[in-house]
């Protein structure tokens, strides 16, 4: 996994949600790459989520826009902080194929009756896990798409600063190396673009704390799971730490039903 971590970072500022791909399966080279990336992934914490990569039958849309054949399905307990989990894991999956010049698009809304049929076995098998999202991956269609162009144009805005998302209680003065952990959480997806979390930097002791989370009692207006999007966030922001040779000792916690990303440092 650790050898992965400088093309992940690099991939943070190349990846976007894309809606235009070839219908086409993976050829056996890429495929065995995401495969087995898949099955080595290192997580920095216990979960219970299940990530498997599905190829779809010809002919049958998985997705509203012109789908690729091959995508992952991600299945987690009834449970906000496995749904953020899922969120991290995800967002890993996403950037290693976004490093080996695959596309992808994290959809939460999909042909379920396609999908359910595809999955159907390990539906079986994960009777007490729901399938949260899947995320389809592919080759790009390098001709025009009215969909990818208006998507590109919506929700590629200018992303908000580091600043920006800072608590009231944080710190505003820390190590450029943080700062620049952060700024890659600022680049993270999430629902419509509207990246609602906050950081608070603190010192504890001989540490520094980052924590993570989405503002009290938010609710995003179409998509329920948001802690999967703060989740996102989260892995950038690991990404980014490792990158800049902290060690960070990661911890999640249910706070009045928010997820609360803690990372600590020591400094």
């Amino acid at each position: 996994m650790m050898n992965f971590i400088p093309k992940l970072v690099k991939a943070v500022d190349t990846r976007r949600s894309y809606r235009n791909f070839l219908p086409e399966e993976l050829n056996s080279e890429d495929y065995e790459k995401v495969l087995n990336y898949i099955r080595d992934l290192k997580i920095p914490f216990d979960h219970n989520v299940d990530i498997s990569l599905y190829l779809a039958p010809k002919k049958e849309s998985i997705v509203y826009f012109k789908g690729p054949r091959h995508f992952t399905a991600l299945f987690a307990p009834i449970s906000i902080l496995e749904q953020a989990k899922l969120g991290f894991i995800g967002e890993l999956v996403v950037l290693f194929c976004e490093s080996i010049n695959l596309k992808t698009c994290w959809m939460g809304h999909y042909n379920k009756e396609v999908i359910n049929r595809i999955v159907g076995n390990d539906l079986g098998k994960n009777n007490s896990k729901l399938l949260y999202c899947i995320i389809p991956i592919g080759y790009p269609n390098k001709s025009n798409s009215l969909i990818d162009s208006l998507s590109k144009k919506i929700l590629s805005k200018k992303r908000k600063t580091v600043e920006s998302f800072l608590h009231t209680d944080s710190l505003t003065e820390f190590h450029e190396n943080i700062h620049n952990a952060l700024e890659l959480a600022c680049k993270a997806p999430s629902a419509m673009n509207s990246q609602k979390w906050y950081y608070l930097i603190q010192k504890k002791g001989d540490k520094i704390s980052i924590e993570l989370s989405k503002p009290p009692g938010y609710q995003h207006i179409k998509w329920k799971y948001y802690d999967i999007d703060v989740g996102t966030a989260a892995a950038h922001i690991w990404l980014g730490l490792i990158a800049e040779s902290y060690h960070p000792i990661v911890k999640l916690e249910n706070i009045n039903t928010n997820v609360v990303w803690t990372f600590l440092l020591s400094i």
